[in-house]
């Protein structure tokens, strides 16, 4: 016997039992993450996060961004039957401007909501977002290569970032661009382990034909949709490309293996082919339809050259770079922070070194969260470079987080990946025997601290206004007195104009949801006075909004109303002036063309003959002097009886015919020097006789 040998001996004719070594946490752990199960959980607490939040910042008012409202117009307008027409304004005529994908989506809710009821369309969009969150998991754990801890903590982030949650309230159509953006970034790195077409199975053309629906129907979304789409195209080419360089490689080193590169050559230069396909369709389709309706041209190149707010056009390379050089500062210090860290600055707040430090911080660990992709972050790569490459040549006015909130996710998550990577890297150099065994443990570890621990508690600390906003009236709500002040108009006109009234207003889309579907129109915002008033008779107006919330209605309605004052009358006004806030009081004004003289003037004063129509509806039709009638003339009542015929002098009437009121009694017969003289008659308002005959310096001396 080997007395060497511990442990007791075997038993004859019995196998010993072989007792196994308990699992340490860290293995339980590793185990559990591949665990569908254990996805499942992950995936309902987000949805338990995503719901306190998304409830908190629900609002059930309307927004007052303009933009909703037209895509609620439109989305009414195919639901009604009328076709894609603008609705709000005074003809109904077809839409150019905003493409027709959103809208299309709200007809089809609008078919589950009330007439007026805009909440189905509010609750869909958080509802989309949702839905991107849970796919967007599955992806991002692809990307990865099963990396539970980064995708988990990527979403989490996403159900509590501000403004995914407050455009998810909104009638916008980001929400179902960020759906339609995932469906095909999951789709595509699905598709992406085949290297040929004879590998699909049934589903993975359904999954195909899905994708290539959703690159379609993107374009009709938002116009944006054609940077994931080339992004597509680019990826698949260099896919393509890679494919080709192995294929020729291994070819010239006479190798049995180039046939399965020379097969993935040709799937993904045809897959290329095929994004362009449903896109080039899609763009055709709209063109035509806009060229049958004598629209060639997209509203949006105009806004493209358009300079910040003055009015002016891009003219020089000059005015090109400085707009690059201020957006890149403006994304780099201020937005893509924000977006991370919600370190918000007011857009009139000069950036600061700091500023730009905190930017090229988060900058650059979102640009090392590419690292470990592999194809997949090459895809986030492509579609990031080209989102953010067309923002940097956008009109300064324009940029915001809302115009790049389907990308959020995705620079969410490649800042925690980036966490991730540098810790893996950092780790990986010690000299710690443990450390280095367990990097991946400490790279979670740090990956959950921040998300949970530093992100998670900055994204619910920027809710906090709009959660008031959301939960509060507009009164309580906002602090810009202007801004109350049209709302308030916008409530009288709903209670006081006829429908058929037609309004000229700023933000008509307000008016047309606030004043129970009234029709108004906007004006030109840097016009001539003339100007001003051939396009009010030119739409037809009759009424104005005189308001001091946007500046254009005191620098162009305001100069008309002041050189052609008889035109306008005084409605109804809101407010008090306060110069020193740069608050002006708003006024309601009715319009009539015809009000007002058409004649001579002489610095600025009736002169000669011409025709007088006042807001009551008289008119006068004969001579001036020095702005009033003066000498032969004719006055017309408001039913358009002739009133008094004769001679004037200073604004009265002296000597001829006519009749005069006082009270409810009422004189027709002659004049002399503004009094009754010669025969009259003097009636009550019944028309029943009170007396007549001969009057003298408005006396009757000889009754008849």
């Amino acid at each position: 016997m080997d007395r060497k040998q511990k442990g007791p001996l075997p038993v004859k004719g019995k196998e010993v039992a072989q007792t196994k070594k308990p699992l340490s946490l860290l293995e339980r752990v590793k185990n559990m993450l591949p665990n569908k199960y254990f996805h499942i959980f992950l995936l309902t607490v987000a949805a338990v996060v995503f719901y306190i939040n998304y409830d908190a910042m629900f609002d059930k008012k309307l927004d007052l961004n303009g933009d909703n409202i037209i895509y609620y117009s439109l989305g009414q307008s195919l639901h009604n039957g009328t076709g894609y027409s603008d609705i709000m304004g005074f003809e109904v005529k077809p839409h150019t401007h905003f493409p027709p994908g959103y809208p299309a989506f709200i007809s089809v809710l609008l078919n589950f909501s009330r007439d007026g009821d805009y909440q189905a369309v509010k609750k869909a969009n958080g509802f989309l977002l949702f839905l991107s969150i849970l796919v967007l998991f599955f992806v991002l754990k692809k990307i990865t290569g099963n990396n539970v801890v980064v995708a988990f903590s990527s979403i989490i982030l996403c159900c509590v970032q501000k403004d995914l949650l407050r455009w998810s309230t909104i009638m916008m159509s980001e929400m179902l661009f960020l759906f339609l953006s995932v469906v095909i970034l999951s789709v595509v790195l699905l598709l992406h382990r085949r290297k040929s077409f004879r590998e699909y199975s049934k589903w993975d053309y359904v999954a195909l034909g899905i994708m290539l629906l959703s690159v379609a129907y993107i374009y009709f979304v938002r116009t944006m949709g054609v940077s994931l789409i080339l992004a597509l195209f680019g990826w698949y080419m260099m896919l393509a490309l890679w494919e080709g360089y192995k294929y020729l490689k291994i070819r010239k080193e006479e190798s049995s293996g180039s046939i399965p590169h020379r097969k993935g050559l040709c799937y993904y230069a045809c897959m290329a082919a095929l994004v362009l396909l449903p896109f080039g369709v899609a763009k055709f389709a709209w063109g035509m339809r806009n060229h049958a309706i004598g629209h060639e041209q997209t509203d949006y190149i105009g806004d493209f050259k358009k300079k910040d707010g003055d009015g002016q056009v891009m003219a020089a390379w000059s005015d090109w770079s400085e707009r690059v050089c201020n957006n890149v500062k403006t994304y780099s210090a201020r937005l893509i922070p924000e977006t991370v860290l919600t370190k918000i600055l007011d857009k009139k707040d000069p950036i600061m070194g700091y500023d730009m430090m905190v930017g090229l911080f988060v900058i650059a660990l979102v640009i090392i969260g590419f690292m470990h992709t592999g194809w997949g972050g090459a895809l986030l790569f492509c579609y990031l470079a080209i989102t953010f490459c067309v923002l940097l040549v956008w009109p300064e006015q324009f940029t915001s987080v809302r115009y790049y909130i389907p990308v959020v996710p995705l620079i969410l998550f490649l800042f925690v990946n980036g966490i991730w990577n540098i810790v893996s890297f950092v780790v990986g150099k010690l000299k710690m025997e443990w450390a280095r065994s367990h990097v991946s443990l400490l790279a979670a570890v740090s990956v959950v601290i921040a998300t949970f621990v530093w992100l998670v508690p900055l994204q619910s600390k920027a809710q906090d206004d709009f959660r008031y906003i959301a939960k509060g009236n507009y009164k309580n709500i906002i602090s810009n007195p202007n801004i109350l002040n049209y709302y308030e108009a916008m409530n009288w006109c709903k209670k006081n104009l006829p429908d058929s009234s037609r309004m000229v207003c700023r933000k008509p889309e307000l008016y047309y949801i606030y004043s129970g579907f009234k029709k108004a129109v906007s004006f030109p915002y840097f016009a001539e006075e003339d100007t001003v008033i051939s396009y009010l008779n030119r739409v037809n107006a009759t009424n104005i909004i005189l308001d001091n919330w946007f500046s254009h209605a005191y620098v162009t309605l305001y100069p008309a109303v002041q050189k052609y004052p008889d035109k306008f009358k005084v409605l109804h006004s809101v407010g008090k002036a306060d110069p020193a806030n740069n608050v002006n009081r708003l006024y309601i004004l009715e319009y009539n063309r015809k009000w007002g003289f058409d004649g001579k003037e002489v610095d600025g004063k009736k002169e000669g003959y011409g025709v007088y129509n006042g807001q009551d509806g008289r008119k006068y039709v004969g001579n001036f002097v020095n702005d009033k009638p003066d000498g032969e003339g004719r006055l017309y009542d408001s039913d358009g009886k002739l009133q008094f015929e004769g001679t004037w002098q200073a604004g009265d009437y002296k000597d001829g015919k006519g009749y005069i009121i006082h009270g409810d009694k009422r004189y027709e017969g002659e004049f002399k020097n503004g009094v009754p003289s010669g025969y009259g008659v003097y009636t009550d308002m019944s028309g029943r006789i009170l007396s007549k005959g001969i009057w003298q310096n408005g006396l009757l001396v000889q009754p008849q």
